[in-house]
């Protein structure tokens, strides 16, 4: 009975080795494209060698943030994968399912506009404010982000509220395409809480390459 218990805790010990040293090397892989930090990685399911063995992960969780995709940095990057094929390195080639979000701050939006003194702000659901001037001189107008596509987003001044538009550089009306989103990945919606604009993902038989 002892020696059935200590192969027991030694099967757990090393099932859960083997995943930590997934998780790692998962981490490294998204890390690799560009994130300002070492992403955080969870891989669910138990056992977790014979996923091994079948080269096949149930579900992955991932965490990012500081990645520039497309013109705008996306501050935080929160994707679950699911059905994931990996190499016997681990490297990560497909995944029949893909959910998540990017939220892109709003400072990266405003230095899309690449003016000194612009912010944006919150300005209900689906739309920001867009600031420019100090004390009495502060004008505001109104934008709304909407999804274009598969892959981007919209930004539309709905109004100008006395700012000339010129004024507002590429803000007026610009696509930001995201583009370094794997393969496969789709814009579901969009929507603007108090720290930026969420961006919801989706994707099916979602391609990392390699």
């Amino acid at each position: 009975m002892a020696a059935l218990v200590a192969f027991l805790a030694a099967l757990l010990i090393a099932d859960r080795a083997a995943r930590i040293y997934a998780e790692d090397r998962v981490a490294r892989q998204i890390g690799d494209r560009g994130f300002a930090t070492k992403p955080q990685v969870s891989i669910a399911g138990f056992p977790f060698l014979t996923q091994v063995a079948a080269r096949r992960l149930n579900k992955v969780v991932v965490s990012a943030g500081g990645r520039k995709l497309g013109p705008v940095e996306v501050k935080r990057l929160d994707v679950t994968l699911y059905g994931i094929r990996v190499s016997s390195s681990y490297h990560v080639r497909t995944a029949s399912q893909l959910s998540g979000t990017a939220l892109i701050g709003f400072p990266g939006l405003a230095g899309v506009g690449g003016l000194p003194g612009l912010t944006v702000a919150a300005d209900g659901p689906d739309q920001v404010k867009i600031t420019i001037g100090a004390g009495q001189r502060i004008k505001a107008a109104t934008a709304r982000v909407i999804p274009v596509g598969p892959g981007a987003i919209r930004l539309v001044v709905i109004s100008a509220g006395g700012i000339p538009l010129a004024a507002l550089g590429s803000l007026r009306d610009i696509n930001l395409p995201l583009a370094v989103l794997p393969q496969g990945t789709t814009i579901q919606g969009v929507s603007v809480t108090g720290q930026g604009v969420l961006v919801q993902l989706a994707g099916q038989n979602v391609s990392f390459g390699g």
